[in-house]
């Protein structure tokens, strides 16, 4: 098991036992003003009564609250409204559709080869959202937006039996992939061959936006990278491997999906601002 995906595990294990053991300290907590209780002194037995008590009227029950199981019970998630279907182009590709993904079913898209106009360069243009430039080769890999690989979110989400991955992203398995973004390193180490390219700004702990399964990609680097100084110094920087779409499952909770393998740091990469 990936070090980086235990250490996630681990880290969200700890905040959820530290949670429990507040609540359950709360819960045993005296009320302000009430004396301790004791449970070997005696009780006081209340005197007969001399008249039948009136009924006590039962409390209201706000229905909004009350999910599909009755009151008390919390209202299932909606479902997602139903997509569009896919009009694919007459001179669209089967890029990526042979692709077997794990726990993934690989939908089709209207991925069609275009060209830049005002670079002459080659690129495949995705359901009308999204450019794919490159060939995907170690000399020319792909170039790929955030947004594109985020979006796989839209239809694969194993929580709720999603299973269902875009063609714009399972052609991406197996091939060369170039991105920049911002890098988490381990804490406590000065160098490292494996690290988190991500989207947001995030020191790895407590400062910054903490990725998701679809905005972070695990990188194994060929050769160890230095790390810089300061808890909180973020870095960004590029970096290029060969891409893996690999669904990390615990419980049916997406853990991890993307892995950048036999890597390597590019230098001069600058965010976009």
């Amino acid at each position: 098991m990936n070090g980086l995906r235990i250490a996630w595990i681990a880290g969200g294990l700890l905040v959820g036992a530290s949670a429990a053991l507040l609540v359950v300290d709360d819960s045993r907590r005296p009320a302000a003003g009430s004396p301790p209780a004791l449970s070997d002194a005696p009780r006081p037995v209340p005197p007969a009564p001399t008249s039948t008590p009136a009924p006590t009227p039962a409390a209201p029950v706000d229905a909004s609250s009350a999910g599909p199981g009755g009151p008390g019970v919390a209202p299932a998630e909606p479902p997602r409204s139903p997509r569009a279907p896919v009009v694919r182009a007459a001179d669209a590709v089967d890029l990526g559709l042979a692709a077997e993904i794990a726990a993934a079913k690989v939908i089709p898209g209207n991925v069609v080869p275009r060209t830049d106009e005002r670079t002459g360069e080659k690129l495949l243009y995705a359901d009308d959202r999204f450019e794919i430039r490159g060939s995907g080769t170690e000399a020319d890999p792909y170039r790929v937006s955030w947004e594109c690989l985020a979006s796989a979110s839209e239809t694969y989400v194993p929580r709720l039996n999603e299973n269902e991955l875009p063609q714009r992203v399972a052609l991406l398995d197996g091939a060369w992939l170039q991105i920049e973004g911002y890098l988490a390193f381990p804490l406590m180490v000065s160098e490292t061959k494996e690290l988190l390219v991500m989207l947001n700004q995030w020191d790895g702990c407590c400062i910054g936006v903490p990725p998701t399964p679809y905005d972070a990609i695990e990188v194994k680097l060929l050769e160890p990278a230095r790390r810089s100084s300061g808890h909180a110094t973020f870095s960004f920087g590029g970096v290029r491997g060969r891409l893996r779409v690999d669904p990390y499952l615990v419980e049916n909770w997406l853990v991890g999906l993307y892995v950048l393998e036999d890597a390597s740091m590019i230098e001069g990469a600058r965010p976009e601002l």
